[in-house]
């Protein structure tokens, strides 16, 4: 395996005390990520070539999830290392969004739901959990 660093990014769609997580298929393929089915995750992917990371986080969200993402900040960054994949992943933040959300591509996502702060499911996807967790502890919600 060639041991190359990829760049991921992760996108949160902020509505009040939500945020938009999609479940990926149980039977979903590893295409070369970090393969965790059946997990909770934010929209996200890996950063194309000549790509911005904003230019990548709005692609990224769209080819998911339909909505039009806007006002973006990069929250932080993270490494994300599992045996033989590195990837450093940034954590942005969508405040705003427009549209209307469809499943766009469902043998990735079984569906995506808005869920509360303070009742996010236990199985998240992990580069999104440590994203997550992180933003929640600097904003003193955990």
């Amino acid at each position: 395996m060639d041991k190359i660093i990829k760049v991921g990014l992760g996108i949160m769609i902020k509505d009040g005390n939500k945020i938009l997580l999609g479940h990926r298929c149980d039977n979903y393929k590893d295409t070369g990520g970090i393969y965790e089915p059946g997990s909770w995750t934010i929209p996200g992917g890996k950063q194309e070539y000549c790509e911005t990371i904003f230019e990548g986080a709005i692609r990224e969200t769209k080819e998911e999830t339909n909505l039009d993402v806007s006002d973006l900040e990069v929250y932080s960054v993270a490494d994300d290392i599992q045996p033989n994949k590195h990837f450093v992943t940034i954590h942005i933040i969508a405040n705003k969004f427009a549209g209307k959300l469809k499943n766009l591509e469902p043998t990735k996502h079984s569906e995506w739901k808005w869920f509360e702060l303070d009742n996010l499911p236990q199985n998240l996807y992990t580069p999104a959990k440590k994203f997550i967790e992180e933003y929640l502890n600097k904003e003193g919600l955990l």
